[in-house]
């Protein structure tokens, strides 16, 4: 990648450190839970389901999902295989120092506003910033004893992750290669589409395929 030496920082020679369990655990644990709420997703109906009010939800929902979807486009492009190798600093890690696990917060408030379900946006959001805290928390530790005092001076600038106003700074190039970039593309397609399978649940229980049970939220 060529960049300006603001960006990135260079690995320092030291052995990084074991990988903590929660991050180990994240996608088990993350496919888990979006199992788990998927299916209650599909047999409930809120009260008040595709009116006014819900369908503006739905809306918002859907800006979110593509919001995250081109968010973590955005992101790769900085660390896609440079993760654990450089500090990246430059474009979104200017602003926040875990602007993937940002997007992917965005996608999942987009997922739940999407349903129409303040119940399943509500648990969705609970779980991710809970338990993606102590995933975050423990890369922290990690990262601090990859990259030492140049990590700390990066904590002291930029926020661990709702992010700083201001105009991020960028890189005049990026290079990723054409296997990381598929991978990302391939990660980011499921943000996408999601929109049709959540089109596709709203069309089911508007039309009784299955039973579904109406709640109050």
């Amino acid at each position: 990648m060529a960049s300006t030496p603001a960006l990135t920082s260079a690995l320092p020679p030291t052995p990084a450190p074991a990988f903590h369990l929660s991050e180990r655990w994240r996608k088990p644990v993350s496919f888990l839970f979006a199992a788990a709420w998927l299916g209650v997703a599909l047999v409930i109906r809120p009260d008040g389901f595709q009116d006014t009010s819900h369908s503006f939800m739905e809306m918002t929902g859907f800006l979110l999902l593509i919001v995250a979807a081109l968010g973590r486009i955005w992101a790769f492009a900085y660390i896609g295989g440079r993760k654990n190798q450089e500090l990246c600093r430059g474009g979104p890690y200017s602003l926040t120092r875990n602007p993937l696990y940002l997007f992917s917060f965005l996608g999942v408030c987009g997922a739940g506003l999407a349903l129409q379900s303040p119940a399943l946006f509500t648990t969705a959001t609970l779980f991710f910033l809970g338990y993606y805290a102590i995933v975050i928390r423990a890369e922290e530790a990690r990262l601090a004893g990859i990259f030492g005092p140049a990590f700390a001076r990066y904590c002291a600038e930029v926020p661990r992750f709702w992010p700083r106003w201001r105009k991020p700074e960028s890189a005049a190039e990026l290079t990723i290669s054409s296997r990381l970039l598929h991978r990302c593309l391939l990660e980011v397609f499921w943000f996408l589409a999601a929109i049709v399978v959540i089109e596709v649940i709203e069309m089911a229980k508007s039309d009784h395929w299955w039973f579904v049970w109406s709640t109050r939220f």
